[in-house]
């Protein structure tokens, strides 16, 4: 992997394209996949964008859930704003499919306004406890990957440790 390193001496900052992992750091049976289907309207694989409905998607994969309002069910276009509210504070999104023999790796990926973000959704107790997932943070961006801890999601997540914080 090369890093870009200015006059400075200053690394490249990380960006969401950047947790795209290259082939040659993947086991033979992971690549990224054909299909992203993984519930997500999102026509490339990986994808990165700005779109609200697929940012709070991404989100709502990554964090706890707000809690529902307490009061009479939500109408669908009050459910759409309350789902749309988790994209406020995140200027983009990423997600990738990998695909393995029998599984699936995915990696999620948001970069917030603000590094404060990233770094409380990281220590946030609530979503530490599955050790499936790994999570990541470089100043803005918190990634995620979500594997059975098989070779493919090892790779990915011992890649993405690899990146400049």
């Amino acid at each position: 992997m090369a890093i870009a390193i200015d006059g400075s001496g200053a690394q490249k900052p990380v960006s969401l394209s950047d947790l795209t992992v290259p082939q040659d750091r993947l086991p033979a049976d992971c690549a990224l996949s054909k299909h992203a289907s993984i519930g997500l309207r999102i026509a490339t694989n990986p994808w990165v964008g700005t779109d609200r409905p697929i940012v709070a998607s991404v989100r709502e994969r990554i964090d706890v859930p707000p809690p529902v309002p307490d009061g009479p069910p939500l109408t669908p276009a009050d459910a759409a704003r309350f789902h749309l509210q988790l994209a406020d504070g995140v200027e983009e999104a990423y997600a990738a499919v990998y695909d393995e023999s029998a599984a699936q790796a995915i990696v999620y990926g948001l970069r917030f306004t603000s590094a404060t973000s990233s770094d409380q959704l990281l220590r946030d107790r609530r979503i530490r406890e599955n050790p499936r997932v790994l999570r990541v943070a470089f100043g803005p961006i918190l990634a995620v990957v979500h594997g059975n801890g098989g070779s493919c999601a090892q790779a990915i997540g011992a890649y993405l440790q690899s990146l400049p914080k």
